[in-house]
């Protein structure tokens, strides 16, 4: 199935990119395969195995994994391929040519608000940025019109993600800079690599028009266009995507509760995920009992929090069809027509 990407000159330069590092494995590599150390013979005959024929730039072992391997696909461009923004610029909303229509996320980490426009997002995925100690991603897959904020601070380690070019269940997979273990966006959770099985942190934001953004939260910044990358931002790589029920890439459950791409408010809680039609939510409060725990979700405007106890559970948003292929086993659908 043809993806709609518009960045051929990207996937001409990885190309290139990808022999010339091969060669210059093969001369500058003191050992032959026969003298290497054996930690190291292992590590590389797994990752061979594994990953080379999907993205051979990745150093990622596959002798820890959680997932089929054959269930991971190559999403067009390589490793870097989709260029994640390191060091955010950011200015203030009149500077800005983003469109008062234009969604993005809007986060207050540390007394600081900031904008992330989807159409900047849609062709980076990632930023990874900061706010006085705390260290985040902002990730974004328009394959899944999934927005999350992440905590980067992994095991007291601040870790810094990139766009793998991979995709498992149609969906981004990061990689980090320290192991380029592989991590899925909407499984919140290390799948391939040495970190396998370990999970990030959601951390709070809104989803919100910039119209919105200006009107409720007139101190803020929003990311630059200026990003050092050569972008039309005003045209989308996506376009029309959302409006029909295509998925370009392989999902392993087709469950039609809902249409594939509505989209779902989703809250991890204790041990389970909940999930919900955005749209649907009516604006005010809705309160569940979820294994024997309170939850109460208030919407006022376009701004959702949900709490338990007095402690707010961050969400996220997700088209229905891939969350319904990753929370197969731990999931719930509110019924939010017959909340208490």
């Amino acid at each position: 199935m043809k993806r709609n990407y518009v960045i051929p000159a990207v996937l001409t330069l990885t190309g290139i990119g990808i022999i010339t590092s091969l060669l210059l494995l093969i001369l500058l590599n003191p050992f032959s395969s026969s003298e290497q150390p054996e930690d190291a013979q292992q590590h590389n005959e797994c990752t061979e195995r594994g990953l080379a024929n999907k993205e051979p730039t990745l150093r990622t072992t596959t002798c820890k994994k959680s997932v089929d391997l054959k269930q991971i696909f190559s999403g067009g461009p390589g490793k870097d391929g989709i260029p994640a923004i390191h060091n955010p610029a950011f200015v203030p909303y009149d500077q800005s040519p983003v469109s008062d229509t234009t969604r993005g996320i809007l986060t207050t980490i540390n007394n600081e608000t900031r904008f992330y426009p989807y159409n900047i997002l849609a062709w980076h995925e990632i930023v990874n940025d900061s706010a006085g100690s705390t260290h985040y991603a902002i990730t974004f897959c328009p394959l899944c019109d999934s927005g999350i904020v992440f905590d980067r601070t992994v095991e007291n380690e601040t870790l810094q993600f990139g766009v793998s070019g991979l995709l498992y269940q149609s969906n981004l997979l990061m990689y980090d800079n320290e192991t380029e273990s592989l991590w899925s966006q909407a499984g919140r959770r290390a799948i391939v690599g040495d970190y396998t099985g370990t999970q990030l942190d959601v951390l709070p934001f809104q989803l919100l028009s910039f119209q919105e953004v200006k009107t409720l939260y007139p101190n803020g910044m929003i990311l630059s266009t200026d990003t050092g990358y050569n972008r039309d931002y005003d045209l989308t790589p996506y376009s029309g995507y959302l409006e029909n029920e295509e998925i370009f890439f392989p999902v392993s459950v087709n469950d039609k509760r809902f249409p594939s791409k509505e989209l779902m408010y989703v809250v991890p809680f204790k041990n389970v995920s909940l999930t919900f039609p955005y749209r649907q939510f009516q604006e005010g409060e809705q309160n569940f009992i979820i294994e024997g725990h309170p939850i109460t979700i208030t919407r006022i405007k376009n701004e959702i929090r949900a709490t338990s106890d007095g402690v707010q559970y961050p969400g996220y948003f997700e088209l229905w069809f891939s969350w319904a292929t990753h929370n197969q086993e731990h999931g719930i659908v509110l019924d939010i027509n017959t909340a208490e």
